[in-house]
């Protein structure tokens, strides 16, 4: 989910959200934290596991009046294991975090990806996109990525879906969502998953607090 901000005021609905649909991990783009968050420290200390990223500042003058826009999290229920996976490479063209998430015998790597729309599509982010992609086909885990990539993939022919799409083809992952995924239109929020794994059932959830929708 585009969150728009892990603000405290807005974090008690995202946990009515995530326990209204039996949610045990929360995979958040735009959480517009910074480190010494006090959402963060509320999740962890209430029992949560977060694993997070927050965007560098530019400038430390006013840091503490401006708001910190962009921002990257997992964060998962009480008793599901969630340790964080570093990928070894900081993209520039979008943000990311990655984490390893466990059931039982069994785990997963979810990696939540934000390329910020007020940027134009570069082949720089294809190209660390499939950096970042390269270093996550050494696992032996099942890989899901999510996010927000600000692509519009409904409109399948266009150049810049197509090379996404493709992109993801050439390490064997398929991208889920169809259906608009933005109040204003759109499908620019995805789930992808390894060819090899079951296809998901993903709904798209109006939750009422972000112009985008949850993907469940």
């Amino acid at each position: 989910m585009n969150v728009r901000s892990l603000s405290p005021s807005k974090l008690d609905d995202l946990l009515d959200k995530m326990r209204d649909c039996s949610l045990d991990i929360l995979l958040l783009c735009e959480t517009w934290h910074d480190a010494d968050s006090v959402s963060v420290r509320r999740l962890r200390s209430d029992g949560y596991c977060v694993v997070e990223r927050a965007r560098p500042r530019t400038s430390q003058s006013a840091a503490s009046l401006a708001v910190n826009h962009g921002g990257v999290a997992i964060v998962s229920a009480p008793g599901v294991r969630l340790t964080s996976v570093d990928v070894r490479f900081a993209p520039s063209t979008f943000e990311c975090v990655a984490g390893r998430v466990w059931s039982n015998s069994s785990s997963c790597i979810v990696l939540v990806v934000y390329r910020p729309g007020s940027s134009a599509v570069t082949a720089s982010f294809y190209a660390e996109l499939g950096e970042v992609l390269d270093r996550l086909s050494t696992f032996v885990d099942a890989v899901v990525l999510a996010g927000d990539v600000n692509i519009r993939l409904e409109h399948k022919s266009d150049p810049q879906s197509v090379e996404f799409c493709d992109l993801l083809a050439g390490y064997g992952l398929t991208q889920h969502v169809t259906g608009e995924t933005h109040e204003a239109g759109g499908t620019i929020d995805v789930v992808c998953t390894r060819d090899d794994m079951p296809p998901p059932n993903v709904d798209i959830i109006d939750v009422g607090i972000s112009d985008h929708r949850l993907l469940r």
